[in-house]
């Protein structure tokens, strides 16, 4: 595709090598402008690829950035020569690899997230006594201490330089605070990591201390791109002013009204003094140049962009957004409603109808100020059918299936959590009514006596212990007996199994003991997809939890939960990823930054709900946790303070509303083709809610659509939730509810019939019965109608164990025998999804298990099999086929598999390759798998056309890649036809006979295997 550049772009890429900032709105194509820059440099001969360095702040800006690049430049990437581009944390630690132990980093030194940051700091603050400090919340404290470790990292300080404890009650609590983080320094060194702080910082000692390697950094570019620079804080600004000032030919990007991460340390100051940090070689300020030419969004949406521009008391100097001359008028809808409950279903019932009129769920984003209000719209939304993927971490924890795994944790780790043993007891894994929780309760009383409400951890233990001695507990029903025995048999297995498995491990046992999985492939299609990609997710952030073996533990990530539910979690910091699958993205407007829509809902825009009011407003000298405006790198652009209490806030109030107004910038730039603001009177709180100006703005817009509008709140609703499932409530007959009665029924074949004479419908009864009575005489008898023999079927896998071993195959797959844990094959598994994630950049639906991937129980997985990969050809490579499931008539039977991918090199060609997390093999029995690969791609319909030429591969990861590669040709593929139909023919006729190899060395069934015990005594070794 052609791009041609508008005026304003070709300025931008045809600048000379000379220092510059772009003011980029919204919408406007920076990166593909960036791109072009580089581009043009490149071509023109003035700078080589090598010599270009790309810096940006997220990891997907960075992808994307890397993308357009290898687009626009493809000759010299299939070279291998491509820009540099990094995060800037990313760039920091590519200098410390490098050159760590001259400022006292090791160059293998872990770089730990702010989840395991998090967990020291819980440590750093309890190893010490503290007078100032009230700890009866330790969770808001180690979330005040991490901020002034981050704002002492962002302004280059440290903490040694607060410990002086004098001054009133604020500084003595800051000096406490800092004695902390001075403990937090020394865990850090004692276990060899560094936090992200701790990355700047080490490299601006570097940069600055060292003028020979500055000097020699700073020679192997000839220009440096720095891409959203609104969102850096003043250390990152001195580390690159260090390297890259005095004239450098850096171009910084970004929009001063988008920065929305001030809370996280991001200075208005960078971007608006950059001229002046980075001048010229003579002196005069960088000069700046402007993109308004907005290229996403229709008419209306940029006028009511314009408009909450307008809102911000210190706006950018780039001015209003304009649209593209052809650009559509598009859509401004506003909807004011009674309740919350009634705009989520309107929402929800918009959303349906958009979807019905040919809109894909995808191309729809709800954003969220907060992630509170995500649950009721998502309950809408799925009561609706509506496929979900809730992409804020903490709404992640709103969702059901999430929320009873989430109870299970707490319970494991604070045994005191009565509500979550309620959830668990009362929900529908248990389904225990409040009448069989009170005999626990008059047994708690009895041995306890009354625990007081300031004793809630008190009545979490008691309840527990009652649950797990409920034979002592008068009164408890056969019924309820039963399961809170089944309780107790599952919470005792999982106590024994959480010890020394990872955070992720445990999630995934939890999910197993407790029979989720079932439970999620029992829903409808977009249930079950909403439900597996919101458990995916969660997964991948425990896993993510875990960067070091044995350290993280589930009190603390129980409290990193707690901070998500609070709206103050380090998810916000990164753009949200999207998975691809069809469904209806929910998510903050912080994680919506970098992403677009082609239609926006922004739900709840209320007064003191979006905008936000700040709690608690940064002062520093009310709040230990927020550092002195004179001691911060950007004190020259922050106003002074006054002393006096009410004005100091006011001044603070109005600081913080403008970030607020930038977040709304930035959530109705997200939009495409129209947008919807909707908001309504009742909420959770008791006085009536008033609309926010964001709402008034979207009114005021030329030809806003008004979908509705309530002007009278009424009295308060006496409930904001839906009603529950109509089968769980009052019957006219069934009081218990239809699930209650069908429960009674299964449990007590006997029990519908007396039922029916006792309420006087017996004679309906006899009816229905007869009715039934004359559909089951109508079907054949057993043995009347002998069917169609069963047809034989197996995997891949078993084929490959049926080719090595037919008893081996006999014991896994027919006469199954149990198989000892596998930590190499989970490795090998991980491996696979991980791969798998690389290529989809989305997260599967299917279970990651072994019997998914076509693995083979020796494949032994080794620790850097992903990092070879990533090395590899196949990293850089866009496959067309991805975990491609087949199945093949084969022999008289099903052969099915999975393939791992089908890459096509040149058009006409594919080649299939699987992927193995271990070195290499010499098995014979291994090639069935290519073969059957092979015939799959030639045979399975994956396309319209057959592929002219095939190449089939293993890519062994373990130790570095090796690769075996085969081409077939028509005898190669007749022969492999030929193999596979006598494997499947001799599987399905029972033939069980041993066959010793190499394979028993790792075989889990040689114990049971003379032929196996005998091989293994003939070369001395010991039996697996």
């Amino acid at each position: 595709m052609t791009i041609i550049p508008t005026p304003e772009q070709r300025a931008i890429i045809e600048y000379p090598l000379l220092p510059l900032r772009v003011t980029a709105g919204a919408g406007t194509g920076k990166t593909t402008t960036m791109a072009l820059r580089l581009e043009h440099l490149v071509r023109s001969g003035m700078v080589e690829p090598e010599q270009a360095l790309g810096v940006t702040f997220t990891n997907k800006a960075a992808e994307e950035l890397a993308a357009k690049l290898r687009s626009f430049l493809p000759h010299l990437s299939e070279e291998g020569r491509e820009v540099e581009v990094a995060t800037y944390h990313g760039f920091a630690h590519g200098l410390l690899r490098e050159f760590g132990p001259f400022v006292g980093v090791e160059r293998s030194a872990t770089v730990i997230t702010p989840g395991f940051t998090r967990q020291l700091l819980r440590d750093a603050l309890g190893s010490a006594e503290h007078c100032a400090i009230d700890l009866t919340m330790p969770g808001s404290r180690v979330d005040e201490l991490a901020a002034l470790a981050g704002q002492l990292g962002d302004h280059l300080l440290e903490p040694s330089d607060f410990l002086a404890s004098g001054g009133d009650d604020v500084e003595i609590a800051r000096a406490e605070m800092a004695a902390a983080l001075v403990a937090y320094r020394r865990s850090k060194q004692a276990l060899g990591v560094v936090d992200y702080a701790d990355l700047i910082a080490a490299a601006h000692r570097l940069v600055t201390g060292h003028p020979e390697i500055t000097e020699r950094i700073r020679s192997r570019y000839r220009v440096v791109l720095l891409d959203e620079y609104q969102d850096t804080n003043p250390a990152q600004r001195q580390m690159l002013r260090a390297v890259f000032g005095s004239g450098f030919p850096v171009t910084a990007v970004g929009d001063a009204d988008q920065t929305i991460y001030e809370w996280r340390g991001a200075s208005l100051q960078n971007f608006a003094d950059f001229p002046r940090h980075f001048p010229c070689a003579d002196g005069t300020p960088a000069a700046t140049l402007h993109l308004t030419l907005n290229r996403r969004s229709t008419k209306r949406v940029i006028d009511l962009a314009n408009r909450v521009r307008s809102e911000i008391g210190r706006p950018g100097d780039l001015g209003d957004l304009r649209a593209l001359d052809e650009a559509e008028r598009g859509a401004v809808r506003a909807g004011w409603f009674r309740t919350s409950l009634d705009e989520a279903r309107w929402v929800a019932a918009e959303v349906r109808r958009l979807h019905d009129d040919g809109v894909a769920w995808k191309s729809i984003g709800i954003l969220f100020r907060k992630h509170a209000q995500i649950g009721l719209v998502r309950e809408a939304l799925e009561r609706q059918g509506v496929p979900v993927e809730v992409a804020s971490l903490g709404g992640l924890l709103g969702i059901p299936e999430v929320t009873d795994l989430h109870a299970w944790l707490r319970i494991l780790g604070r045994p005191d959590d009565a509500p979550a043993l309620m959830r668990i007891l009362l929900g529908t894994g248990y389904r225990l009514g409040m009448g069989d929780i009170a005999p626990l309760a008059r047994w708690v009383r009895a041995r306890h006596g009354e625990v007081g409400d300031d004793d809630a951890g008190g009545v979490g233990w008691a309840l527990l212990e009652a649950a797990d001695r409920f034979e002592d507990c008068a009164g408890l029903g056969e019924r309820a007996a039963t399961r809170l025995g089944a309780f107790r048999a599952t919470y005792r297995s999982l106590l024994e199994e959480a010890q020394g498995v990872s955070l992720v491990e445990l999630c995934r046992i939890v999910l197993d003991r407790t029979g989720a999985w079932p439970e999620v492939e029992a829903l409808d299609d977009a249930a079950r997809l909403s439900a597996r990609l919101n458990l995916y997710r969660f997964l991948d952030l425990a896993e993510e939890w875990s960067p070091l073996e044995g350290r993280p533990s589930l009190e603390a990530f129980l409290d990193y939960l707690d901070l998500l539910q609070e709206d103050r979690g380090a998810d916000e910091l990164d753009t949200a990823r999207i998975s691809g699958e069809d469904a209806v993205a929910m998510l903050t407007v912080h994680r919506a930054k970098g992403l677009e829509w082609p239609v926006v809902f922004l739900p709840a825009l209320c007064q003191n709900t979006f905008p936000s009011p700040g709690n608690p407003y940064a002062d520093p000298l009310a709040h230990p946790q927020f550092l002195p405006y004179e001691r911060r790198l950007d004190a020259a652009y922050l106003p002074a303070l006054p002393h006096d209490a009410k004005e100091r806030k006011a001044l603070i109030k109005a600081h913080h509303a403008d970030g607020e107004w930038r977040t709304a910038y930035v959530a109705v730039t997200r939009a495409a083709v129209q947008i919807i603001a909707t908001g309504a009177f009742w909420f959770t709180e008791k006085t009536a809610k008033k609309p926010s100006r964001i709402f008034e703005l979207a009114m005021e817009t030329e030809g806003v659509e008004v979908v509705a509008q309530v002007t009278d709140p009424g009295d308060p609703p006496e409930s904001l939730r839906f009603p529950s499932d109509p089968a769980d409530g009052p019957d006219p007959l069934f009081q218990g509810g239809w699930r209650a009665a069908l429960r009674a029924a299964i449990e007590d074949p006997g029990w519908p019939a007396r039922f029916a004479s006792d309420h006087g419908l017996q004679s309906g009864w006899d009816e229905a019965v007869g009715q039934l009575s004359m559909v089951l005489d109508d079907l054949p008898a057993a043995g009347d109608h002998a069917g169609e023999p069963p047809v034989f079927r197996t995997s891949v896998t078993g084929l490959v164990a049926f080719a090595s071993c037919p008893q081996r195959f006999h014991w896994s797959e027919v006469d199954r025998l149990p198989r000892r844990p596998s930590p190499a094959l989970r490795h090998g598994v991980e491996v696979h999804r991980r791969i798998e994630l690389h290529h989809r950049g989305a997260v599967p639906l299917e279970e990651a298990d072994p019997g998914f991937y076509d693995l083979e129980p020796s494949e032994e997985g080794r620790p850097g099999s992903f990092r070879a990969f990533l090395e590899s050809r196949f990293a850089e490579e866009r496959p067309i086929l991805v975990e491609a499931p087949f199945e093949l008539r084969v022999g008289g039977g099903i052969l099915a598999g999975r393939i791992d991918a089908v890459y096509q090199p040149e058009p006409g060609t594919w080649e299939v390759v699987d992927f193995k997390s271990g070195r290499r093999s010499d098995d014979p029995s291994r090639r069935a798998q290519l073969q059957a690969y092979a015939v799959a791609a030639t045979d399975a319909g994956f396309s319209a056309g057959r592929p002219q030429r095939i190449l089939v591969s293993f890519a062994y990861l373990g130790g570095g890649l090796e690769e075996v590669t085969e081409v077939v040709d028509a005898q190669w593929l007749q022969d492999a036809r030929d193999h596979l139909g006598e494997l499947m023919a001799a599987a399905a006729s029972g033939g069980s006979d041993p066959q010793p190899s190499e394979a028993c060395r790792s075989c889990d069934f040689t114990r049971f295997c003379r032929a196996g015990m005998a091989w293994m005594a003939s070369r001395d070794d010991p039996v697996p």
